[in-house]
């Protein structure tokens, strides 16, 4: 659908302007079977590849809450295809704290305690702009 609505969105009059050549997908790609086979084969991920192997409890879920595959001793998935759903971020740094929180599992090592550090927040924040702006 989002291709045939993309074709008719930018056969428009509004976009004569802005309309270039086709590139991808041809003219000759028109039918839904050839439109189905031009994404499967171009398609790739924006985004680096995660979720595949769901945490949870329920009958659907590959690993439970200690990265320990279900149903095979001995072995545990420490990677970004546990994580339920696509970070909004880039997935470097859920990884990396999943990576140090699963080696603790493995090791049996402790959870750190938590740590109470204040929010700073300036008192005179809202008259204290920079150089240049109204009201400084």
């Amino acid at each position: 659908d989002c291709v045939h609505l993309t074709r008719e969105i930018m056969q428009q009059a509004a976009m004569d302007e802005f309309r270039g050549e086709v590139i991808q997908p041809t003219d000759k790609v028109q039918t839904d079977e050839q439109i189905d086979a031009f994404v499967r084969a171009s398609v790739d991920s924006a985004y680096h590849p995660c979720g595949t192997c769901k945490i949870g409890v329920d009958e659907m879920a590959v690993v439970d809450s200690e990265l320990r595959v279900q149903g095979i001793e001995r072995l545990r998935v420490i990677d970004a295809s546990v994580f339920p759903t696509i970070p909004n971020g880039n997935l470097n740094a859920p990884t990396m704290m999943l990576a140090e929180r699963g080696a603790d599992m493995v090791k049996g090592a402790a959870l750190l305690s938590s740590l109470e550090v204040p929010v700073y927040i300036d008192e005179n924040w809202q008259t204290r702009q920079r150089a240049g702006i109204a009201g400084s």
